[in-house]
């Protein structure tokens, strides 16, 4: 195991189940939203307002993202060598 086998465990971290990490990157996107609409909705989100948004609508592209490579992947999984 050399560091090139490391480092590339480390970039690919959570790409062998792509589908549930996607569906929990949705479920922290509403998360962030509802939040966001609480603290709006009783005067204390301020400048945190713009910085939730952004993380929501980070988390719903990645898990489009993620949601593309467990449809292209998923064909091969089914396959038996």
């Amino acid at each position: 195991m050399g560091t090139h086998h490391t480092t590339k465990s480390i970039f690919t971290l959570g790409s062998r189940y792509p589908r549930p990490i996607a569906w929990l990157r949705v479920a922290i996107g509403i998360y962030l939203m509802v939040l966001t609409a609480i603290l709006y909705s009783i005067g204390h989100a301020g400048q945190w307002t713009w910085l939730l948004l952004v993380g929501a609508a980070l988390h719903f592209v990645l898990a489009g993202r993620l949601f593309r490579i467990a449809h292209r992947d998923h064909d091969r999984r089914l396959q038996f060598r």
